[in-house]
């Protein structure tokens, strides 16, 4: 032991991490993997309306699920919200929930 400070490589440890495992209960219609975000849209012409909302799956550096969500008008910078989760169910029960509240509202994949 030389007495030096030892340095963590966190990108190191966080590709040994993994991606957030996707619960078991996630239907086949929604992405695999964390990195594919499920992009639904709503467009009314008479209405002038030109919306998307987009939801992922992610992980946090200290292994906590999280949903993504981004939503806007169409070709406008969007607004954004992630909220965590310690279980990756919860986070899948989460995404699987603002799915069904944005088709029940009109939003198309």
């Amino acid at each position: 032991m030389s007495g030096e400070p030892v340095q963590l490589d966190l990108l190191e440890w966080l590709a040994s991490q993994g991606p957030c495992p996707a619960p078991a209960d996630l239907s086949p219609d929604l992405p695999a993997s964390d990195s594919t975000p499920m992009l639904l849209t709503r467009v009314d012409p008479s209405c002038n309306m030109r919306r998307f909302y987009s939801v992922t799956l992610a992980t946090s550096l200290f292994g906590e699920c999280g949903v993504v969500r981004q939503w806007g008008r169409i070709g406008t910078s969007s607004q954004s919200r992630t909220d965590w989760y310690e279980e990756a169910h919860e986070a899948g029960s989460a995404l699987q929930a603002l799915l069904r509240a944005k088709r029940r509202r009109g939003y198309t994949p």
